[in-house]
């Protein structure tokens, strides 16, 4: 959380790519550890800058979103994935991911991120 701060609030190029190194390699030794909870990855990708760079990554936290319960991440990643998807130019894959973000979100209590993805799947490219 205290990298996600830091990167949420500098405003200086060479300090915010400085401060996603160090919050990437923090997940490279948490999951060389056999820690690999979505939250990292997740979070890893939204930092990313490069929306080709950070679907691998949003893809990777996806893939350790596998138990029953973790409606809540898989909602939140997938509606990432759809919006980074729309930005390079896949509306398709959009589409699909936030269908099934919205299908995860339906089991949980967070009516702000229906709400997104509902006025998302209502866009038009």
């Amino acid at each position: 959380m205290a990298f996600a701060t830091q990167l949420a609030n500098e405003a200086q190029p060479e300090k915010y790519r400085e401060s996603y190194e160090a919050l990437k390699d923090y997940c490279e030794s948490q999951g060389a550890a056999g820690y690999e909870h979505p939250f990292l990855w997740e979070t890893l990708a939204d930092f990313t800058e490069d929306d080709r760079a950070a679907i691998p990554l949003y893809l990777k936290a996806l893939d350790k979103a596998s138990w029953p319960d973790a409606h809540a991440y898989r909602a939140s990643i997938r509606f990432a994935l759809a919006e980074r998807y729309r930005r390079t130019g896949e509306p398709e894959r959009a589409r699909e991911y936030a269908i099934a973000a919205d299908d995860d979100a339906r089991q949980i209590d967070d009516r702000q991120l229906r709400r997104r993805i509902g006025a998302f799947l209502r866009e038009r490219e």
